[in-house]
């Protein structure tokens, strides 16, 4: 009997009122639609501390021993007993919000995301699959067109989860602004996109 595969996801937006949070809802429904076993990480509920501090700079750039703090490791420990990990966010000035860039910062780490000399071998699992759903404000086939969505996607996948995921998907939802949505009606028909997304992920 083939295992099922467990999903973590790491939800990154200051509003719950956002469409952003409308699509992780969906994602959410469609895993339990389902049954997938799930966790939640939201960064912003959590109040995730996103500020690298002077121990872990120096961890990262000058091989310097540091403890890995509580919030650090049980993040870490999420990713590793998940096999499957979603990101859900916005893009803010074409980055993701400082929180999950904080994240990645803090979590990614050296002795994690990737190991050098002295010691600091990852412990980083290699995922299954990771999933990006982003919502942003723009229209996809302009930010196609001026190169951003590419640049998106190594940032991201070539970038960020280099090395850990064995298959990638990016999803975008775009025209995600007050005026776009209440023009296109947006909300609903991403939460329905969202929703699949989730039930189709195993």
């Amino acid at each position: 009997m083939r295992k099922q595969s467990k999903v973590h996801v790491v939800y990154c937006h200051p509003s719950k009122k956002s469409i952003t949070n409308s699509i992780k809802e969906g994602y959410i429904k469609g895993l339990k639609e389902n049954n997938v076993e799930y966790t939640l990480s939201d960064l912003y509920e959590m109040n995730f501390n996103s500020d690298i501090s002077e121990e872990e700079y120096l961890r990262e750039n000058n091989n310097k021993s540091c403890p890995y703090a509580k919030e650090v490791l049980e993040e870490q420990d999420k990713i590793n007993n998940a096999d499957i990990l979603t990101f859900i966010f916005p893009i803010f000035w074409m980055d993701a919000p400082a929180k999950l860039v904080g994240y990645f910062s803090r979590v990614f780490t050296k002795g994690f995301k990737y190991g050098q000399k002295n010691g600091f071998d990852e412990s980083m699992k290699t995922l299954d699959y990771t999933n990006f759903l982003i919502s942003v404000g723009s229209n996809y086939d302009d930010l196609r067109k001026d190169s951003k969505i590419k640049a998106l996607e190594t940032i991201f996948v070539k970038d960020r989860m280099a090395g850990k995921t064995l298959k990638t998907s990016m999803y975008f939802f775009s025209e995600t602004t007050y005026e776009k949505e209440l023009e296109f009606n947006n909300r609903e028909r991403y939460y329905k996109k969202a929703e699949k997304i989730g039930r189709d992920t195993i």
